[in-house]
């Protein structure tokens, strides 16, 4: 009897996305304060992680935080959806080359089965990917695996948080290193 094969999801989140998105047009703007606007331009709906550091907070009202934004020169655009959903299109089909089965979970992020490639090292594969679209797109990712999807999750915020030690990537297979994570 043949073993069925061990499920894996990984979940590829591109990081600040709007954000990333007005860089990949405006590389002077790499590691400065960036934040996007909503709609009508209200509120904070996007931040770099240099403009998080400054105290911008996401659903920050635009008229509130002006001084902050001109005191650290933070660049500010209006949410722009046509260019966004490009560089989206343009993310999922990088991905798509990776592996057989996709999830487009939201603008800015997907799942990606691993179903089957257990024997893989997937935090080097995971890199490889995140690579790819930083390569073809410009847009950094943080990737997270776990054998279940809400795992995935929680091994890419993983990710996120420590994205210089993780180098973007957090396996969340081990059901020890689960158990430490969840605590």
């Amino acid at each position: 009897m043949t073993k069925k094969p061990q499920t894996i999801f990984a979940l590829v989140d591109c990081n600040s996305f709007y954000c990333s998105c007005e860089r990949v047009f405006r590389p002077e703007l790499k590691d400065k304060p960036i934040i996007v606007l909503s709609n009508n331009d209200g509120c904070a709906v996007a931040r770099t992680d240099e403009a998080k550091a400054l105290g911008i907070e996401m659903g920050a009202v635009y008229f509130q935080i002006k001084d902050i934004v001109k005191k650290n020169n933070i660049s500010v655009f209006s949410s722009n959806y046509t260019l966004y959903g490009d560089m989206s299109a343009r993310v999922m089909q990088t991905l798509s080359g990776f592996v057989p089965e996709l999830e487009i979970y939201s603008i800015d992020e997907a799942f990606l089965s691993f179903t089957g490639m257990e024997h893989f090292d997937l935090t080097k594969y995971s890199k490889e990917i995140r690579q790819a679209v930083y390569q073809n797109v410009g847009i950094p990712t943080c990737i997270g695996i776990a054998p279940t999807k809400v795992l995935a999750k929680v091994a890419n915020k993983v990710a996120k948080k420590n994205k210089v030690k993780s180098e973007g990537v957090f396996n969340l297979i081990d059901p020890d290193r689960q158990n430490e994570v969840l605590k």
